[in-house]
């Protein structure tokens, strides 16, 4: 299992979170998604692949820094 950590600056608030929780969920190898909005950080564990979560997060309007 990886777990891959994205530092995501347009993070605000629980809606966010929540979005991208959604937007990831189905994603092929997805196991967990934590997102922080304190910290702006986007945690996923699983089978993973970084161009596919950094692709999703980006098409959904959280794109990764």
């Amino acid at each position: 299992m990886t777990e891959l950590t994205y530092k995501v600056p347009a993070i605000h608030c629980a809606g966010c979170a929540s979005t991208i929780s959604e937007a990831l969920e189905p994603v092929e190898g997805v196991q967990t998604t934590e997102v922080d909005v304190d910290s702006k950080t986007v945690r996923v564990t699983g089978t993973l692949d970084d161009r596919v979560i950094r692709k999703v997060l980006t098409v959904s309007g959280y794109p990764p820094a």
